[in-house]
């Protein structure tokens, strides 16, 4: 797996809440199936559709992209409960298009396969059409098992849910403070943001300067450790009592709007104060912090 990728669509889709079935459902019962090319003439629909790009079809006629979904080989759908669809695109990569429960066999179809009552399941609307995985290379295998994991590479839509962004990696956070207020409070940020630490910037959007800091266990009496520890303070107070960050706000009380929080270096909840520290200075020297932002020192 890729070291830039740090989470699968298995972590993303299975175990989070979205569905119980789906979160309980056996593993060994549930089918990746990846569509590409373009509707053949001896299809359920290739009377009106042959010809028909797949992606075209699901872009442009979803119930019918449905109808022809339920047309499957009978060998490679024995003892599937579901299937997570995806649209190919480019290269190896591919479309979420949804999950979806196998309440069994209908008839047989004219080019010998079966015709399937295949349902939407619900509690993945606000993943459809924006979570692009990596197949792999193995492109030519249309349907493989869950247990082959496959990198999500981009979340198109970012900001859902009221304002939430979802979790990609730590290199794409960049959030506003209504942002940071949700996210120390979300399930799956609070799980990302306590499994490790950070150098850490903050802009001010307004002017462009930047605070510089940094998480550590130990950082503060009673603190963890993590950068859900550290974060959750800006959220509470918007300037988390650093010095320049907290007159901003107290001569407006409104003024955290003008930030944002983005992370520029992960580090181990393990991390020695000092090395931390050490490569805090080194960032605040990149980026000019203590000439011209908002570090002190």
């Amino acid at each position: 797996m890729n070291e830039q990728i740090i989470i699968t669509i298995q972590e993303l889709l299975k175990g989070r809440g979205r569905n119980n079935d789906f979160d309980s459902a056996n593993e060994k019962r549930i089918k990746l199936v990846r569509h590409s090319g373009v509707i053949k003439d001896d299809s359920v629909i290739g009377k009106d559709y042959f010809g028909l790009s797949v992606y075209e079809l699901y872009r442009s006629n979803y119930p019918k992209f449905l109808e022809w979904q339920c047309e499957q080989n009978e060998e490679k759908m024995k003892n599937v409960d579901y299937i997570v669809s995806f649209i190919g695109e480019e290269q190896c990569l591919c479309r979420f298009a949804g999950v979806y429960r196998n309440y069994g066999t209908q008839h047989k179809t004219q080019c010998g396969g079966m015709f399937y009552d295949l349902r939407e399941v619900e509690g993945f609307e606000i993943l459809k059409n924006q979570v692009v995985i990596d197949w792999g290379k193995a492109a030519l295998s249309w349907m493989q098992n869950w247990t082959t994991e496959k990198d999500v590479v981009r979340i198109d839509q970012v900001a859902v849910n009221e304002g939430v962004p979802y979790f990609t990696r730590y290199e794409d956070v960049l959030l506003s403070y209504s942002q940071l207020k949700q996210v120390v409070v979300d399930k799956e940020w609070k799980t990302r943001l306590e499994a490790c630490n950070c150098v850490y910037v903050i802009t001010d959007k307004s002017n462009g300067r930047q605070y510089v800091g940094v998480t550590y266990k130990g950082l503060k009496a009673g603190m963890k450790g993590g950068i859900l520890s550290r974060w959750t303070e800006y959220a509470e107070t918007g300037h988390g009592e650093d010095v320049t960050l907290k007159k901003l706000c107290q001569d407006n009380p409104n003024y955290a709007e003008n930030f944002q929080w983005s992370i520029l270096e992960t580090l181990p909840l393990s991390v020695i104060p000092k090395v931390a520290i050490d490569i805090e200075t080194r960032w605040k020297d990149k980026l000019l912090t203590k000439v011209w932002g908002y570090n002190n020192n």
